[in-house]
């Protein structure tokens, strides 16, 4: 018995060292274990985040973790093509902010990639609309007072060149030197950029946001492509199209008067993988030229790949983002690329035609409804004949004095020829002066006669109303 229980024993006080050695002191190692190293203790690895893709883009072309994009206005009116970075753009919006020519702003992911932008134009607000939400910094040259008001509002540092001047902008000598106005020489660079922004305290780092909900798309097949060349009509002078590429797969813009839209800077011609035409209800300012947009929401198309459909955006307001939806109410899916982003009022004058590739129309959705401010279709078309029929009067009374002027030194000439030719009836040279003189004379009568029913046929002036006469005050 006591055999057993001194085995018990030790069997216990062998457990007791055996647990001992796993939670206290260690027990003495073996030779074999002296002589293996022991594994150095491997700390765990600090997760990297993946760099952030183009949020402008949808492309993975680089790392924009930190980055605000920046918004550049440019210069669209006579004389201000070719602009430049239009082709380095990441997006490109377009609109009529006022008068007949769409302005434009150019987007860019990255300062650092702007060599160069411009001609720089005024600030608007409907850019405005577009840039805030993305956290972009705007730049533009002097502003209008609704987008002034707007930045106030959301006390929102911009670059004005109206205020900083050459510590952001600079002057294309040879530019001007070449012709060009001198507004349509001032232009921006990257570095220019961070030096402005350097000099608010303030930097082009910061957060953005992505523009759209990027994503693979269904491949367009070629009997599938409705949405091969789009016109947009600004207005009947300002009429811009853009046609699809099967070879590139990209949608090359075009300007006004039918030439390339280039980039002044390389020569490239500006191209998109996306675009959008955005129907926004429009109007009149107060200011009674100023456009005004209903920038809530509303219908609008999507081109990708030759194909076009018909898609819905919703906005919130100034600082809110764009949310666009297919037809079926689901998201929209954008493809990782580049984007022309119209925003189109529907307004008298202006037109959209799609075709496909077979070259048939397209029937597109109606035009947005007119904002209460907005001119009807028939006032406007009235409004239009009554200055056409001004300008026709003012044109023709102008033709009629010309003519009247001229025609004394034509019948003068007429009489001299006759004279000559009669003194010399025989002289062919002398007879050709005469009839040219004579179709000369003509010519001019023709022409007064002419401008002169236009003038008669003009509707009378009502006269103006006849001011009341002043009451007699009493004598004092």
């Amino acid at each position: 018995m006591r055999k057993w229980q001194a085995l018990g024993s030790a069997a216990a006080l062998l457990a007791a060292l055996l647990l001992g050695g796993c939670s206290g002191q260690q027990a003495a190692a073996t030779p074999e274990q002296a002589a293996t190293p022991s594994p150095a203790a491997t700390a765990e690895p600090t997760p990297v985040p993946a760099p952030a893709g183009n949020p402008l883009t949808g492309l993975e072309d680089g790392d924009y973790t930190g980055k605000r994009p920046v918004a550049v206005t440019l210069r669209t009116l006579d004389g201000a093509q070719p602009q430049w970075g239009v082709a380095a753009a990441d997006v490109l919006v377009e609109g009529v902010t006022e008068g007949n020519t769409a302005g434009l702003m150019a987007l860019y992911a990255d300062v650092d990639r702007i060599s160069k932008a411009g001609p720089v134009g005024p600030g608007r607000d409907l850019f405005l609309q577009v840039a805030l939400p993305l956290n972009a910094v705007p730049v533009h040259i002097d502003k209008n007072i609704y987008a002034s008001n707007l930045l106030n509002t959301l006390s929102y540092q911009d670059l004005d060149g109206y205020h900083i001047g050459k510590a952001a902008f600079a002057f294309d000598q040879g530019r001007q030197d070449a012709g060009y106005r001198e507004e349509n020489c001032f232009y921006t660079t990257g570095e220019l950029i961070r030096a402005g922004l350097t000099s608010y305290g303030t930097a082009p780092e910061g957060s953005n946001t992505p523009i759209f909900r990027f994503g693979l798309r269904p491949e367009v097949t070629p009997e599938n492509r409705n949405g091969m060349n789009l016109t947009v009509t600004f207005s009947p002078s300002d009429s811009e199209q853009l046609n699809y590429n099967t070879g590139t797969g990209l949608y090359e813009k075009l300007n006004s008067d039918g030439s390339l839209m280039t980039d002044a800077d390389n020569g490239q011609q500006a191209a998109f993988t996306n675009v959008f035409v955005l129907y926004a209800s429009s109007g009149i300012k107060d200011d009674g030229y100023t456009r005004q947009y209903d920038m809530t929401g509303g219908t609008g198309l999507y081109l990708q790949g030759g194909a076009w459909e018909q898609i819905h955006w919703t906005k919130e307001d100034a600082t809110g983002p764009f949310s666009l939806t297919a037809a079926d109410g689901t998201p929209l899916t954008v493809a990782p690329g580049k984007s022309f982003i119209a925003i189109w009022g529907g307004y008298y004058g202006q037109s959209l035609s799609l075709t496909a590739a077979d070259g048939s129309a397209q029937t597109l959705p109606e035009k947005p409804a007119l904002l209460e401010s907005g001119v009807p279709d028939d006032a406007a078309a009235a409004a239009e004949a009554e200055l056409r029929g001004a300008q026709e009067r003012i044109d023709a009374q102008a033709a009629v004095d010309q003519a009247n002027a001229d025609l004394a030194e034509a019948q003068s000439a007429l009489e001299q020829a006759q004279t000559a030719l009669d003194a010399d009836s025989e002289n062919a040279d002398l007879l050709a002066a005469r009839d040219a003189a004579q179709t000369r004379v003509d010519e001019l009568n023709q022409t007064i006669a002419e401008k002169q029913a236009i003038l008669d046929a003009a509707p009378a002036e009502t006269p103006a109303p006849e001011a009341p006469a002043e009451e007699e005050q009493p004598a004092e």
